[in-house]
C-alpha cells in the first residue's frame, strides 16, 4: 500500500474513509444528474421545434378554412373557385 494512503488513514481515521466514500458517491451522482439534465434539455428543444412546426401548419389550415379555400365540398356548393 502506498505510504500516502497509510498517512492519510493515520491522520483522518474513519472520518477520512467516510468522507472519501461520500465524495466519490457525490461525484458519481452529480455526473449522472448532469447527463439527465442535458438529455432533458435536448428533448425539450426537439419538442419546442415540433410544436412550432405544428403551429405553422395549424395556422395555414385555419387561414385556408377561413378563406374557404380548403374544403372542396364547400367550394362546390358555394361556387367559389380558387385559381392560383
Amino acid at each position: 500500500m502506498p505510504d500516502w494512503i497509510v498517512e492519510f488513514l493515520k491522520v483522518t481515521g474513519t472520518a477520512g474513509i467516510v468522507f472519501l466514500i461520500f465524495y466519490i458517491y457525490h461525484q458519481s451522482a452529480t455526473k449522472q444528474m448532469n447527463e439527465i439534465i442535458a438529455k432533458t434539455f435536448e428533448l425539450l428543444k426537439t419538442m419546442i421545434e415540433q410544436n412550432t412546426m405544428q403551429l405553422g401548419y395549424l395556422q395555414k389550415i385555419d387561414t385556408e378554412v377561413s378563406n374557404n379555400l380548403w374544403c372542396p365540398y364547400v367550394k362546390e356548393k358555394t361556387g367559389v373557385t380558387n385559381d392560383k
